[in-house]
């Protein structure tokens, strides 16, 4: 049965819209305040987050280099009446003022940023005693339906992890330790650095739309993409009732750090 996947963008912007309510709570124990401080959440993507800090009175703005993703965030928002500012921008060359903003947070992308630049960057931009989280999520690969996924993955591209977390002997929470040694070497205090599970639903149809979002599929076209997740949806079709609802196992990592 032929499934419609929609286009990257919207499919992007549902399947990064699962930060549960677990991290702010995981945050307001450990004395962040949102409410009046300004924030800049880089790599904003579709806005999932930089809506939910909104939500809570942060004065926000998301950074953010792709175009499209900035359209969909800015389209999302209208349909919930939402004023957001999105600024053209990378972790590198955030185009921010100087010492501006109360807390800066990264959040699944951490990876993908020229770190030495990136570090100097959010020095530049945070004020003095200013907060620092990189945050981080992803699904466990504990259960059938996903090593189902990973297997038919593995006969059609390289799912080969980010250079720097291919090493999982070397990391610690799921974050490579040459991260932290880097943060405190420039000068940021860690001062937690934890983690939490939390469970997200699928059905058949969410769950390839999740899977496509991962980073080795990034590099793909959207019709090698689309055409790859319609395979992967009639190859699970054929092991699980299309109708199939199950609830998957997610690792949440957070580094929170002070200027």
């Amino acid at each position: 049965m032929e499934v419609n996947f929609g286009n990257v963008t919207s499919r992007y912007a549902a399947s990064c819209d699962d930060i549960p309510h677990q991290f702010f709570d995981t945050l307001k124990v450990r004395g962040i305040v949102w409410e009046g401080r300004k924030v800049a959440e880089i790599g904003s993507g579709t806005g999932a987050l930089t809506r939910k800090l909104h939500k809570r009175g942060a004065e926000v703005i998301g950074v953010e280099p792709s175009i499209d993703l900035r359209k969909a965030a800015k389209a999302l928002e209208s349909k919930q009446y939402l004023e957001i500012p999105y600024l053209t921008g990378t972790a590198e060359s955030t185009n921010l003022p100087d010492q501006y903003y109360d807390i800066t947070i990264i959040h699944r992308s951490w990876h993908l940023f020229d770190r030495p630049r990136a570090i100097s960057e959010m020095k530049r931009i945070l004020k003095d005693k200013g907060t620092f989280i990189v945050s981080d999520s992803s699904f466990l690969q504990t259960q059938e339906v996903v090593k189902d996924t990973m297997t038919f993955l593995h006969e059609y591209i390289d799912m080969t992890p980010p250079e720097a977390k291919a090493d999982p002997g070397n990391q610690v929470n799921g974050f490579p330790v040459q991260w932290l040694l880097e943060w405190q070497q420039a000068g940021f205090a860690i001062k937690d650095f934890y983690t939490f599970t939390y469970m997200v639903d699928f059905t058949l149809k969410s769950w390839c739309e999740r899977v496509g979002s991962l980073f080795p599929l990034t590099h793909l076209d959207d019709t090698e993409k689309e055409g790859l997740l319609q395979s992967l949806h009639t190859f699970l079709s054929r092991r699980y009732d299309s109708l199939h609802e199950f609830t998957l196992q997610h690792q949440f990592t957070v580094c929170l750090m002070k200027k």
